[in-house]
């Protein structure tokens, strides 16, 4: 299976392979430029070295998703991504190469600088001609280590769009696909274990006596500077244009759920259907890296919901009013307050709701939530990280069913179908329009008392991108009402169970309503 789906998209491995080596060597290569010279520093000064490791230490020790999400707001240097990825791999990478270049300064023999100074050479020659080259494998030592957690760390680039081959890990893991895990994680590993044989020869077979020739022959070391030079730039040339946006190109995001990309493809092959315009499908981690990105004008559109506009992103309380009132409060307050249009609902109801195996939901009658509250202490649940954080998602509830649940596990969109197949937790979050209910035949549970809003599926559009594309509105506002909560569970399930090709199911879908030719 696995060599199957590499095979059928050797392009596509290649294609992300590349981009996953430009962002981890690129940031490495800053990293080194950056830290050998600061731990040249804290070797020297005791006050700067504390607050130079202190400073790399908090980088190192933030995890790497929450200082991919910090980053996305800020200004300059946030965004979504080849910069903001390369960016905090880079301070990933600092410490170790910092540290490295401190203790192999230290690990100097004092008698070898001694007898340098007896032999009349300044500070900047020892330092140059004996204490760096004799520190060097040292050094090497901490850009192995660098370049090693960062090929690794970079696969979580994918959840800001930056691309790479986290794409296909993150896909799979939603998909329940271990064809497509692999897919990516493989190449990652080959890739990291290449890099750090190579770097390891580097390390062990260059002498230090010619290392020291280098960097003492001015001729030899103007083309070794020429030589690091000329793959920093252009490396950095492609990154930098890969992470700007071309005007005619209209970036569509998406969520990391299988619906949430099936709507970006379907925009997408719509578009490209019906104008010159060019797209570009770029998936970031969730509601909140998605809704920067279109403030920021990284995206042009995404698909969002009205309750998750409702409730997460405008922060709403209180009584949830109807589905029409709470589309209309979206639309005029985003417009007034983001400047974002919500264009014509897409006609699905894609509402949260509980749901257990029909044998549980038989053998205790449960058809309501209010059900599940009587026998919640017998049972896991097993809900995504994101329900259990948001306003409208499970304190709230929990609070007006009195639900008291014997354990909950965080899961993975995608693997909390996977845990309740196996019985790992009992009870789940879903999203009403998921295929895989229809696949496990799970029961969907009645939320009786009204707790979670209506969460219709509408496309969210930055309003200067409207303004630039005065096409795009009039056609996308022809999508309203074209697919409802029956046909949205069916596209899920050729995508979740049947693993077909996302964009494949979109043109389908999209040629079957006669939307595009």
């Amino acid at each position: 299976m696995i060599l199957d789906y590499m095979l059928n998209n050797t392009g596509l491995v290649i294609e992300k392979l590349i981009q996953h080596m430009q962002i981890t060597l690129i940031a490495v290569l800053f990293a080194v430029v950056v830290g050998v010279p600061l731990g040249i520093i804290v070797s020297r000064s005791e006050k700067l070295g504390k607050i130079i490791l202190g400073v790399a230490n908090i980088f190192q020790t933030i995890p790497s998703l929450a200082l991919f999400g910090f980053i996305i707001p800020l200004p300059i240097i946030g965004g979504i991504g080849y910069k903001p990825a390369v960016i905090v791999l880079f301070l990933y990478a600092l410490l170790p190469i910092i540290k490295n270049t401190y203790i192999g300064i230290k690990s100097v023999d004092d008698a070898v600088i001694e007898s340098a100074k007896g032999m009349g050479m300044t500070a900047r020659q020892i330092l140059l001609m004996v204490t760096l080259p004799l520190a060097f494998p040292i050094i090497m030592g901490g850009i192995r280590v660098a370049t090693v957690i960062n090929i690794g760390t970079a696969t979580i680039a994918a959840l800001i769009g930056a691309g790479g081959l986290g794409d296909f890990i993150f896909r799979g893991i939603s998909m329940s696909d271990t064809g497509i895990i692999l897919a990516g994680a493989i190449p990652t590993t080959v890739l990291a274990l290449s890099i750090d044989f190579i770097l390891g020869l580097i390390e062990n077979k260059l002498p230090v006596s010619a290392l020291g020739h280098v960097i003492t022959n001015k001729k030899i070391m103007k083309r070794a500077l020429v030589c690091i030079l000329i793959p920093i730039i252009a490396i950095g040339s492609i990154t930098y244009i890969r992470s700007t946006k071309s005007e005619e190109t209209i970036v569509i995001g998406t969520k990391n759920f299988t619906e949430s990309r099936l709507m970006g493809e379907l925009l997408s092959v719509y578009i490209e259907n019906n104008t010159n315009l060019k797209t570009k499908v770029s998936e970031l981690g969730g509601t909140l890296p998605a809704f920067k990105a279109i403030q920021s004008k990284d995206i042009d559109m995404y698909v969002e919901y009205t309750g998750t506009g409702y409730v997460t992103l405008l922060k709403k309380q209180g009584d949830i009013p109807s589905s029409q009132e709470v589309y209309d409060i979206v639309k005029k307050e985003f417009d007034e307050q983001f400047g974002l249009s919500w264009l014509n609902p897409l006609g699905f109801n894609n509402t949260y709701t509980l749901a257990v195996k029909k044998g549980i939901a038989e053998k205790y009658n449960l058809n309501t939530f209010s059900d599940l509250a009587q026998y919640s202490n017998e049972f896991i649940l097993g809900p995504t990280p994101e329900i259990l954080e948001r306003p409208d998602g499970f304190p709230g509830l929990k609070e007006l069913y009195d639900f008291s649940f014997k354990d909950i596990k965080a899961l993975d969109p995608g693997l909390r179908y996977n845990a309740i197949a196996d019985n790992s937790v009992q009870v789940t979050d879903a999203f009403s329009t998921d295929g895989k209910i229809q696949e496990l035949g799970l029961v969907v549970l009645e939320d009786d008392k009204e707790y979670f809003p209506p969460y219709y599926a509408v496309p969210l559009v930055n309003n200067r991108t409207l303004e630039e594309n005065s096409e795009l509105k009039p056609l996308l506002q022809k999508l309203g009402n074209v697919l409802d909560d029956e046909q949205m569970q069916k596209l899920n399930y050729r995508a979740d169970v049947k693993k077909e090709d996302l964009r494949d199911i979109a043109t389908d879908f999209l040629k079957s309503t006669d939307l595009i030719k």
